[in-house]
């Protein structure tokens, strides 16, 4: 289904749904971390890339104080006033779309009624910040009902504080940022810490493809906030030893092989991943500029060891989909995608080659799994913004 066929099944949609047309479309990426696991919530640094599954909204003003949203491919819907946005708090993803007016309004904009219908491409639980498109869509959908305009990064940290305070996610900003700020040609590395970025050229004779294990993420539970808080407790010690620690980033592997005997054999092994990781994040950056195969595959076979063994984020369905990766024809470079426990990893893969690689890795991956992936190639796309920018 292309873009315009998209539209129009949208279209058609919403108007047997409500009996208007929608007169407003938004959108927003989904993203992928081509390196930097786990390493926003340290102050560090995150290459990571804007993809072209997204998430759509469809939407037409209202007479009254409510807004109405359903989706069409996922269950649920929610209804509030705008008097009250949180009187009734929804369940699943309507929370993430009434987090996002609770704060807007809460920082001072209008939140205007409106039925609203979402559809997204972004796979749910996979890793590919589903939930952040659908919160950087909802923000831009209620800045052009609103009629008021939100800096980029001021709609980024407003959307991952209704992450952290209406649905619960303690998160960092990495994905709020990449939906809000990427770009259709570049990759972004973002410094965590200052909340700034620059554009990093992506090799032209390489694709990202996506290898999704069919494994599902749930990440509120305690897997997420145990290596959060081993992290918090490693900064602990050692900014006993030198004041100028605030987070992991400010620590070198030369710190750590000095004073890890002060950590605990578990926290230990968290720094380390967290301090490798940040700096395979800039190795990485040079690898692209000088398209330095070599150096993908080192840096991206590193992060997955580092991941399974020292984050230990890893389970069984990704160790099986590592192996089929490094095995297929045209890959250059695989690893974990996301947070991890499940979900998505990505290959670096030659752009000559990419139906052989997705051949290759799904038919190896279901006969060690019995499970049946999905595989697919992803283009950069631009940040949010209305469906027209991606309609031209």
């Amino acid at each position: 289904m292309d873009l315009a066929q998209r539209k129009r099944k949208i279209h058609e949609s919403f108007e047997a749904r409500y009996g208007v047309a929608p007169s407003c479309w938004v959108r927003a990426p989904g993203r992928v971390d081509l390196m930097g696991s786990h390493t926003d919530y340290n102050e560090g640094f995150v290459m990571t890339l804007s993809i072209d599954r997204d998430t759509w909204i469809a939407a037409a003003p209202r007479q009254d104080d409510r807004v109405h949203v359903e989706s069409m491919n996922l269950e649920g819907e929610c209804e509030f006033s705008t008097r009250d946005i949180l009187h009734q708090r929804s369940e699943h993803w309507p929370m993430y779309v009434q987090g996002v007016a609770h704060v807007l309004q809460s920082e001072g904009f209008p939140i205007s009624p409106c039925d609203a219908l979402v559809h997204g491409t972004v796979p749910v639980r996979g890793g590919l910040s589903s939930s952040a498109s659908l919160e950087a869509a909802t923000a831009v959908l209620l800045e052009e009902l609103g009629g008021f305009q939100l800096e980029k990064l001021r709609m980024a940290v407003a959307c991952q504080r209704a992450e952290n305070e209406v649905v619960g996610m303690n998160c960092g900003i990495l994905d709020q940022y990449s939906s809000i700020l990427g770009a259709s040609d570049s990759a972004v590395l973002l410094d965590c810490r200052h909340l700034t970025h620059e554009y990093v050229q992506f090799p032209a004779d390489l694709r990202v493809v996506i290898c999704n294990t069919c494994a599902p993420r749930q990440l509120t539970g305690s897997e997420y906030g145990d290596r959060r808080a081993a992290c918090e407790q490693g900064v602990r010690v050692l900014k006993e030893i030198s004041e100028t620690v605030v987070a992991l980033r400010d620590v070198t592997i030369d710190d750590l092989d000095r004073y890890e005997q002060k950590l605990s054999p578990v926290v230990a092994r968290r720094c380390r991943f967290i301090i490798e990781e940040n700096d395979r994040v800039h190795a990485l950056a040079a690898a692209f500029l000088q398209n330095d195969r070599d150096a993908v595959e080192r840096l991206s076979r590193q992060s997955f060891e580092g991941a399974r063994d020292l984050y230990e984020i890893s389970v069984p369905a990704m160790d099986a989909m590592i192996a089929a990766m490094r095995n297929a024809t045209g890959v250059v470079g695989a690893r974990q995608a996301g947070a991890g426990f499940g979900g998505c990893m990505l290959a670096f893969v030659d752009a000559d080659q990419v139906e052989d690689f997705i051949a290759g890795a799904a038919s190896v991956y279901e006969k060690n799994t019995q499970i049946v992936p999905q595989i697919f190639p992803v283009e950069t796309a631009p940040g949010a913004g209305r469906v027209e920018e991606v309609l031209r």
